[in-house]
C-alpha cells in the first residue's frame, strides 16, 4: 500500500453539510450539465457572451469587472464528498504564444477544441482525492468564460477571478477555499492567496512567479499582474498554508522563477515546502498529478513530511515511465537505423 493510500485509510475529513436547502439544490443540479465543445478558431478570436445567454447556461456567473461584463463557467462537482470549503482549480495559459506589443498571436500551434467532458473528468477526480466539492474555475477567454486569452495572467484577470470567488462564496455560502494551480494559473493562485483572508491551502504548480520586468498599461488587459508585489501579505497571514510543486527540468517556466519566489518568502520568514518532482511530458511542465497530491493532503491536514513522501512514491512511478520511455525511442531508433542500412549498402553498391 502507498504513503497516500495510508494516509487516506488513516485520515478522515468532515464531509461538509449543506447550510441551505438552496445550497443542496445547486449541488445536486451541478452533476446535470452536459458536455460540450468549445473550438479553438472561435477562442483566437475571443469570446462574446449576452447577459441572457449566460443566465441561460448553468453554473455561470455574470460579472462586470473595471466596467466590462463578463460570463464566468466554473464547473463544480461533488463526486467525492461535499464541503463548505471547496477546493478551486486553476488551469495553465491556453492557446499558444502572442506579442505583448501589439497584442496579436504569433503561435498558435499548440491551440485545440477544448472538451468539457475531459474538465469535468479531471474535476471529479480532483473532488474524489480531496473528498470536498471540487471547483474548475475557468479563465478569462477559455473554457466558457467569455473575453479574449490574450488578457491571462493580466490585472484584468486578477480581478475577475477574484471577483468570481467573490459571487460563488455568495451564491453556495462557502466559508472559504482551498487553491490550485498549473503554470499561469498559479500565478493567479499566488495573488489570491495574498490578497483574500478566507484561503486555508494555496498549492502552486509550475508557476511563473518571478518574471521579467513587462510594461505597464492604462488598460488592465495589458497590465501584467505581478504577485511578488503582495508577498509580504503571504508572511502575516498564518492561517495559510503554501505548497509549492516544481520540476528542476521544466522547459516553459524555469525552475528559478519558482525557487526564487520561495526564497522570498523565506527570507521573509515564512517556510513554504517546495516539492521538486519529475515530469512525464516533453516539456517538464505539467505537474498537475503532484498537485492534486499535494492539495488533498494540505486538505487532509497531513504534515509536510506525508505529503513529500506521497508525492515521492508518484515521483518514482513517474521516473520509471520515463526510464522506459526513453529505452523505447532509443530501440526504436536503432531498429529504424538497421532497417536502413540494407537499402543504403545496395544503393552504394549500384553506383560502383
Amino acid at each position: 500500500m502507498s504513503n497516500w493510500q495510508q494516509m487516506r485509510r488513516l485520515s478522515t475529513i468532515t464531509r461538509g453539510v449543506p447550510r441551505t436547502l438552496a445550497l443542496l439544490a445547486a449541488l445536486i443540479a451541478a452533476s446535470s450539465v452536459e458536455a460540450e465543445i468549445f473550438k479553438k478558431e472561435d477562442l483566437l478570436r475571443g469570446i462574446t457572451i449576452t447577459r441572457a445567454q449566460c443566465d441561460a447556461t448553468e453554473q455561470t456567473l455574470w460579472l462586470n469587472v473595471r466596467g466590462r461584463d463578463f460570463c464566468v463557467r466554473y464547473y463544480l462537482s461533488t463526486a467525492g464528498g461535499e464541503g463548505t470549503r471547496p477546493v478551486v482549480f486553476l488551469q495553465g495559459d491556453q492557446l499558444g504564444k502572442f506579442n505583448a506589443r501589439t497584442w496579436t498571436w504569433t503561435d498558435t500551434s499548440e491551440a485545440k477544441d477544448v472538451d468539457t467532458a475531459d474538465i469535468i473528468r479531471e474535476n471529479d477526480t480532483l473532488s474524489k482525492f480531496t473528498r470536498t466539492t471540487a471547483i474548475y474555475l475557468a479563465r478569462i477567454g477559455v473554457d466558457g468564460t467569455s473575453g479574449i486569452h490574450t488578457a491571462r495572467k493580466s490585472v484584468l484577470e486578477f480581478d475577475l477571478m477574484n471577483a468570481a470567488l467573490d459571487a460563488l462564496k455568495q451564491r453556495y455560502s462557502f466559508e472559504g477555499f482551498h487553491l490550485a494551480g498549473q503554470s499561469g494559473g498559479s500565478l493567479l493562485v499566488g495573488g489570491l492567496a495574498e490578497l483574500r483572508h478566507d484561503i486555508a491551502c494555496a498549492v502552486i504548480g509550475s508557476g511563473r512567479l518571478i518574471a521579467p520586468e513587462l510594461p505597464k498599461s492604462k488598460d488592465p488587459a495589458k497590465s501584467p499582474f505581478d504577485p511578488t508585489e503582495n508577498i509580504a501579505q503571504l508572511v502575516k497571514n498564518p492561517a495559510l498554508r503554501i505548497l509549492v510543486v516544481t520540476d528542476k527540468a521544466d522547459k516553459r517556466v524555469p525552475a528559478a522563477q519558482q525557487i526564487g519566489f520561495v526564497d522570498r518568502l523565506r527570507r521573509a520568514g515564512r517556510q513554504v515546502p517546495q516539492f521538486f518532482v519529475e515530469t512525464t511530458d516533453d516539456l517538464r511542465h505539467g505537474v498537475t498529478p503532484y498537485t492534486r497530491l499535494a492539495v488533498a493532503g494540505c486538505i487532509l491536514n497531513r504534515p509536510d513530511e506525508e505529503i513529500a513522501r506521497a508525492i515521492a512514491t508518484l515521483d518514482k512511478r513517474y521516473a520509471e515511465y520515463n526510464q522506459r520511455r526513453q529505452r523505447e525511442a532509443k530501440d526504436k531508433a536503432a531498429i529504424q537505423t538497421a532497417a536502413r542500412q540494407p537499402v543504403e549498402g545496395v544503393a552504394a553498391a549500384a553506383k560502383k
